[in-house]
């Protein structure tokens, strides 16, 4: 009899341990369960919003292309690759390695994107600034380079050179007398008696649309009796010519580039009065400034 009551005790002990055990064992699976759905809603919501910046990209990449009329492009690339991450995340369960490679693409890809727009928002404004001239400089033009009846054909030309993002500017032009020391030092001066040359000097920014290679850009200097100084040598262009007073050659690397040139007089010195200066690139006009001597 006591024995079977011991067996009985130890019967009831040992369920119940298994009792217990599988109280725990349950509350831990519900704890587990409860987690994973935990995990998945929150990479779920990261894919979300992983999705959204990727669209709103895109949004802001149709804008862009669709108000500048652009094919062809980096920003028509720039954008077919976000659609194609678009349709890769959304194929795709959301796991920790994978949300991982999408955010350092996103970090990318918005730094192509600003780069892209900072760069289309300047060719913009540099094909407004010289459509512009094409409006408002027509008698200058015609005074400044002797094209006469050609002025109309090289205004289409500028026009048509104003529509391809890939052609190159010329920033920050400035023209001034130098006296040239016999040391070399060049000095700035305003006394036509006292300068020995004219000095252009400007920068060619930097454009990554643009062909990088051997470049060359024509200064014309203009005197006050509309002279053209320097080389004064015409060259001719499919619908018009062009005298210049210097060439500038240099191999462009896509790269802001500075430029100077030293212009010589017609003659034994300067005339006083108000000097014209222009920066051609072929036949397009893209920069021009000027400065007086007395």
């Amino acid at each position: 009899m006591e024995n079977e009551k011991s067996s009985n005790n130890g019967i009831k002990i040992i369920t119940g341990i298994l009792a217990v055990l599988l109280v725990v064992a349950g509350a831990f699976a519900v704890k587990l369960y409860q987690q994973k759905g935990q995990q998945e809603a929150e990479l779920k919501q990261e894919k979300n919003v992983v999705l959204a910046d990727l669209k709103q990209m895109v949004d802001k990449y149709d804008v862009v292309i669709e108000e500048n009329n652009l094919k062809d492009t980096e920003l028509n690339e720039a954008r077919d690759r976000i659609n194609a991450l678009i349709l890769d995340v959304e194929s795709k369960d959301a796991t920790i390695a994978s949300l991982g490679k999408y955010r350092t693409e996103v970090f990318k890809l918005r730094k192509e994107r600003d780069f892209l727009f900072t760069q289309n928002d300047s060719l913009r404004g540099s094909n407004k600034l010289l459509a512009m001239r094409v409006d408002s400089t027509s008698y200058e033009l015609e005074v400044q380079r002797g094209v006469g009846d050609s002025l109309t054909i090289e205004n289409d030309k500028l026009a048509e050179r104003v529509s391809l993002g890939s052609a190159l500017a010329a920033n920050k032009l400035r023209a001034t007398g130098v006296i040239i020391r016999s040391s070399g030092k060049l000095v700035e001066n305003s006394n036509n008696r006292r300068v020995d040359k004219v000095r252009a000097c400007y920068t060619v920014p930097q454009n990554r649309l643009a062909e990088a290679g051997d470049r060359i850009l024509y200064v014309q200097v203009i005197d006050p009796n509309n002279n053209v100084l320097g080389d004064n040598k015409t060259i001719d262009f499919e619908s018009g010519s062009l005298t210049y007073s210097a060439i500038s050659k240099f191999f462009y690397e896509n790269q802001a580039l500075d430029i100077c040139e030293n212009v010589s007089p017609r003659g034994d010195g300067f005339e006083e009065g108000v000097y014209k200066v222009n920066v051609f690139d072929g036949e397009a006009l893209i920069a021009q400034t000027s400065f007086t001597m007395k």
